[in-house]
């Protein structure tokens, strides 16, 4: 797994051009709102099988990211379902914002579980 997601992570921030200082502004909890972000979290999805076909987040697809993890299933759906909606209506039929304002939501209802590779 981990070997899988320093490829994904590798070929995303080739393909967007994200800095990795905003990867890891993230991680501390700031949000720059660079396109380059928007993009590497939607290319994540992508690269990880989380779209589905109608090019959103699958919540089955999250759910097994947390299998392992049965204690924090109920939460990490409750974020995700909530998210989703709000993702979707903000972003306004941009891959990138819609995955931006997923990322966020999650991060602020779920902090125990949200980590953005």
């Amino acid at each position: 797994m981990i070997a899988t997601a320093a490829s994904v992570v590798n070929a995303c921030q080739t393909q967007t051009g994200v800095a990795t200082v905003d990867i890891e502004a993230v991680r501390n909890g700031e949000w720059p709102e660079t396109r380059q972000l928007k993009c590497y979290m939607y290319c994540l999805w992508e690269q990880f099988g989380l779209v589905d076909d109608k090019r959103e987040l699958s919540l089955n697809g999250m759910l097994t990211f947390f299998q392992r993890i049965p204690a924090y299933r109920a939460e990490v759906q409750k974020a995700i379902t909530e998210c989703k909606g709000i993702g979707k209506y903000l972003a306004k039929g941009d891959d990138c914002e819609y995955a931006y304002i997923f990322n966020k939501c999650y991060a602020e209802l779920s902090p125990r579980t949200y980590y953005l590779f």
